[in-house]
């Protein structure tokens, strides 16, 4: 049931690029796009990356009893939907914003493309995947420091060219 309510709001976010176009100014639809997928992609990443980093946390797992790392297992399910839905808001937002201002394609525009294409496949693949192989291969690319840095510079590097 959670898969088709899932696959039904990553189905309706095909259709965020439309209410850009519903404006006459497509550049400030386009840059606010951007903004959307800068904001709603920080949130993401910040939240479950610090979920996972407080649920490792030896205090929650020794001393306070055995409530609290239950409690954290419980929300970690919850907590991932939450980091593919807002991840899935913000890829479809910044391709969004990439399409709609095509003509001034820049190579680093294009590595933030690439990034984030390849960010959401191996997330995809980690999500999805049931052989054991893939999954490895999906939390080897996902799960890369190195490219979450890449994408955070190249995302700095992008905004502060082109403003």
């Amino acid at each position: 049931m959670q898969r088709h309510a899932l696959g039904l709001i990553l189905f309706a976010l095909l259709f965020v690029p439309a209410t850009a176009y519903a404006d006459d100014d497509n550049y400030g639809s386009a840059q606010a796009l951007g903004w959307v997928a800068i904001g709603v992609g920080t949130a993401a990443n910040v939240l479950f990356m610090g979920f996972n980093a407080i649920k490792k946390l030896p205090m929650l797992k020794v001393g306070m009893g055995n409530e609290t790392p239950r409690t954290m297992f419980a929300m970690y399910k919850p907590m991932l939907n939450f980091h593919i839905m807002l991840n899935s808001v913000g890829f479809f937002a910044g391709m969004s914003h990439g399409f709609i201002l095509l003509r001034g394609l820049d190579s680093i525009s294009l590595s933030l493309a690439i990034v984030m294409t390849a960010s959401m496949i191996s997330g995809i693949i980690l999500r999805i995947a049931s052989g054991r192989n893939l999954k490895f291969f999906g939390r080897l690319v996902h799960g890369q420091l190195v490219f979450s840095i890449l994408l955070v510079a190249l995302v700095v590097l992008h905004v502060s060219i082109m403003s």
